[in-house]
């Protein structure tokens, strides 16, 4: 799942009730040094102003309605988004470096039109896609959109013997995935036993490293109202920079 990424991972995830609280210590400390005729104090309070105004932009305006950072920590989405340690992985990859790429979400684009097929996007899971968690939680993952309302998605080989995605009864020229599903895992339930239907209000999420990826086909599809918005632009490592496709 995607972590939120700012300054700092606990910059970004400050509430807005901390917020509140240091924008409120940061006016109080304004308004003492404002009687002072000190060029030094007058340059701290003057500080102090941009850091308020700064603050309440970016915590309170940008983050909630507009954009939004966030880090990858794991191979779901790999190759498209990079997120692994140095050495041995999770997944039993060995990586010579570690790498994690930083993004912007962009949460403004899905007010004014629908998610399309083949964007990444960022939601809040339901807490049936929560497999390593008990009590499971509501994590916010990103994955690629897949399906849509009206969309049937059947995950099965193809006449030579690949498995690949169908879509509505077409295979998907997918190139951005890391290498075909080797072997589907017995617990893949959704889209793969048989063909599922999205019903009005429905998506259905894949990571692009289908072979490593807690994705729809372990828990189904999710409604429309938990997406969160779509990754546009990767802003680190600077080697990484590049516009999401």
């Amino acid at each position: 799942m995607p972590h939120d990424a700012g300054a700092t991972e606990w910059l970004a995830n400050l509430s807005v009730g901390y917020i509140v609280l240091a924008a409120l210590i940061l006016t109080i400390i304004r308004m003492a040094l404002t009687p002072s005729e000190s060029p030094f104090a007058r340059s701290i309070a003057e500080l102090v102003e941009s850091l308020i105004i700064a603050g309440v932009l970016v915590f309170l305006i940008i983050r909630p309605f507009f954009v939004q950072a966030f880090y990858i920590p794991s191979e779901s989405m790999e190759p498209t988004l990079m997120g692994h340690p140095a050495g041995l992985s999770r997944t039993g990859q060995i990586y010579p470096s570690e790498i994690h790429d930083h993004i912007f979400v962009n949460k403004m684009i899905f007010r004014v039109q629908e998610p399309k097929r083949g964007d990444i996007i960022v939601f809040r899971a339901e807490k049936k896609a929560d497999k390593e968690n008990t009590p499971p939680l509501e994590n916010v993952l990103i994955k690629r959109l897949i399906g849509i309302p009206g969309d049937t998605i059947w995950v099965k080989p193809d006449d030579n013997g690949v498995v690949r995605v169908f879509r509505n009864g077409k295979p998907l020229d997918e190139p951005y995935i890391n290498g075909p599903i080797e072997q589907q895992r017995p617990d893949a339930e959704y889209a793969v036993r048989e063909p599922l239907k999205l019903q009005p209000g429905q998506l259905f999420v894949m990571g692009d490293n289908r072979n490593n990826s807690n994705d729809g086909r372990f828990w189904g599809s999710f409604p429309r109202d938990r997406v969160i918005g779509k990754a546009m632009f990767i802003f680190w490592p600077l080697n990484r920079i590049r516009i999401l496709h």
